[in-house]
């Protein structure tokens, strides 16, 4: 009885359309939400953007460091995966040069580890919030 109610429901909702799953999954790697936003979920891109949001600013308050790859340092490139998945804001810093500079006094300050957290994962909630943004485009879930 429940199956026949879930083909009735997935019968009536239209086919995926590859042109708009890689618009959203592109759009949600771009900037936190955006990907919803493309989609029609206001609501959850606003929730998604402001969460990840609020948690880079904070790494960037507490005086975290953004990573970027450094030849020899193997778990840089794993740190800035994980910073890259924040989308244009990592790169907006980037040509700013602000918060990649690690200078002797900054591992010193107690926020700093707490800043780094933060940093590293707000970037990989984005990839979620992406795989999410792909899950709904593809119709695996609303």
């Amino acid at each position: 009885m429940q199956n026949e109610g879930s083909v009735e429901r997935s019968a009536t909702l239209e086919p995926p359309s590859p042109g708009r799953t890689a618009l959203a999954t592109m759009a949600a790697l771009v900037l936190p939400g955006l990907g919803h936003l493309v989609l029609g979920k206001a609501v959850r891109g606003a929730v998604i953007f402001a969460g990840i949001a609020v948690m880079f600013i904070l790494g960037i308050w507490m005086k975290g460091h953004l990573y970027k790859p450094e030849p020899g340092e193997w778990l840089t490139y794993l740190f800035t995966f994980c910073n890259l998945g924040i989308g244009v804001p990592y790169f907006v810093l980037y040509a700013l040069n602000f918060g990649f500079e690690l200078t002797k006094e900054q591992p010193a300050i107690f926020t700093y580890e707490y800043g780094n957290t933060f940093l590293l994962v707000s970037g990989l909630l984005n990839y979620l919030a992406m795989l999410d943004a792909y899950d709904i485009a593809v119709g695996r879930k609303s």
